[in-house]
């Protein structure tokens, strides 16, 4: 309900009839351009997963793993708090890849997602802000840096033993209650198991260059919307406004960071000489393409995997409340 109230108030803002005329007139080649563009992003994403699926020794069809890491993120835009990435964790466990690496593995995804999200963003806010970065980019920006730093400092401290020892410490307290001593037992498995995976250099080198061409082809399929739209958008703006609207969905309001995305990358272009009129419908745009191409192939490839939406719904549901 909030992502909706979100999307209303955005339309509302710039007049629900020059939202439609805008939209209505869209470049119906410039949009298939977009979903064409937006479609090789799944490819990269797919083989940076089967690389780091097959550094652990597991034998995953690339196809298999297509359907397994779509069907999570179009889980991502149905249900609340990421649920999808716990889907993918599953998804591998089932495919034979212990609890750990597959904990490991999804979150190594995620890592290297912000860690090119950084590097596309910081040398655009730098060019694109000669004097200061507004307050609330700099803030996105500096909270994304400390999600990234996370790894490097796990991996620092492990070299040190400190982190491994507090780890393999067994709290005398916890052991009492089961539950919580098999979450830390499980918590230690991928501590351990995320160690290995992310200390692996030349794995991390390939990864993070295909996060980088990731999403660059996002930023390009919103760049193609934009002009299928007719409007003039400055590169560097939608490198930024694509950067921080994706920096945006770490921490989820609504399912999907719908309307978060939309108000964040609408934002962005309108501080760059973008009528408000033409930013929130390319942001608009943008998201709803990106959103339904997901959902078009990874709900088909949810219930593929045997798993039951309706039953997913009820449960987060339940959770919420």
């Amino acid at each position: 309900m909030l992502a909706l109230a979100i999307l209303f108030v955005l339309v509302y803002s710039v007049g629900l009839g020059n939202f439609y005329r805008v939209i209505i007139y869209a470049s119906p080649a410039g949009l298939i351009s977009a979903v064409m563009i937006y479609s090789l992003s799944w490819i990269l994403r797919t083989v940076r997963l089967d690389s780091l699926v097959k550094n652990v020794g597991a034998n995953v069809e690339t196809w298999e793993l297509f359907k397994l890491y779509i069907s999570g993120n179009a889980l991502n835009v149905i249900l609340p708090a990421k649920l999808g990435d716990a889907a993918v964790i599953f998804y591998l466990k089932m495919r034979g890849i212990g609890i750990g690496m597959s904990t490991a593995i999804a979150v190594q995804c995620r890592i290297l997602d912000v860690l090119a999200l950084l590097i596309l963003s910081l040398p655009s806010a730098i060019l694109l802000f000669r004097e200061k970065i507004p307050e609330w980019i700099s803030l996105m920006l500096v909270g994304s840096l400390i999600i990234a730093a996370l790894p490097l400092g796990v991996v620092i401290l492990s070299k040190t033993g400190n982190l491994p020892h507090l780890m393999n410490k067994k709290f005398t307290f916890l052991n009492k209650k089961k539950n919580v001593s098999l979450f830390m037992e499980k918590a230690r498995d991928a501590y351990f198991e995320y160690i290995k995976l992310a200390s692996i250099k030349r794995l991390f080198a390939i990864s993070l260059i295909l996060s980088l061409f990731i999403w660059l082809l996002e930023i390009l399929t919103c760049y193609a919307n934009s002009l299928a739209l007719g409007a003039q958008v400055p590169v560097l703006a939608v490198v930024l406004g694509v950067s921080l609207a994706n920096m945006g969905k770490v921490a989820p309001a609504t399912p999907g960071s719908i309307g978060i995305y939309e108000s964040i990358l609408a934002a962005v272009l309108a501080l760059f000489g973008v009528p408000m009129e033409l930013a929130v419908p390319i942001a608009i745009l943008d998201h709803a393409i990106k959103n339904s191409f997901t959902l078009a192939l990874g709900v088909p490839a949810t219930t593929n995997q045997g798993l039951d939406l309706c039953e997913l719904a009820k449960r987060s549901q339940a959770q919420e409340y």
